[in-house]
């Protein structure tokens, strides 16, 4: 168990009918997908975001998909090139927290990836996406 964390550029909705009961379910896909494990400095950072965004301290993330704009991703950026330093994690059970500086280093080259993709997508008019869960 643990917190899983993506980033989907370009998702889509599919609606499917399960062969056996006959019910409708709705698939999520992406044309590009970034995948983070137990990296609690990138949670704290589109947590406090979540909130600013949402104004709602009392909804949780996790299980939610959060549209990125490219304020955000400016936003994100900065974090990124200071090492999270405003983004400590408390810890939250399953964040990793415990490991959060060696996250840190060993992510930073795959969330620059991440925030040029995010740009590129953004400038051809692409949805950008955060959604965790743990």
């Amino acid at each position: 168990m643990g917190l899983d964390q993506y980033g989907m550029i370009g998702v889509k909705t599919e609606k499917r009918t399960d062969t056996d009961t006959g019910k409708e379910y709705v698939v999520k896909m992406a044309d590009q997908e970034f995948y983070w494990r137990k990296h609690a400095r990138l949670q704290d950072f589109m947590e406090k975001l979540w909130v600013e965004k949402t104004g709602r301290p009392d909804v949780e993330l996790n299980c939610n998909d959060m549209v990125l704009t490219e304020s955000d991703i400016d936003q994100l950026e900065k974090a990124v090139l200071t090492g999270y330093a405003e983004n400590i994690s408390e810890g939250g059970f399953f964040y990793g927290h415990q490991f959060q500086e060696e996250s840190v280093k060993e992510h930073m080259e795959y969330d620059h990836q991440f925030v040029t993709a995010a740009r590129q997508a953004m400038a051809e008019g692409t949805q950008v996406v955060y959604h965790c869960w743990w």
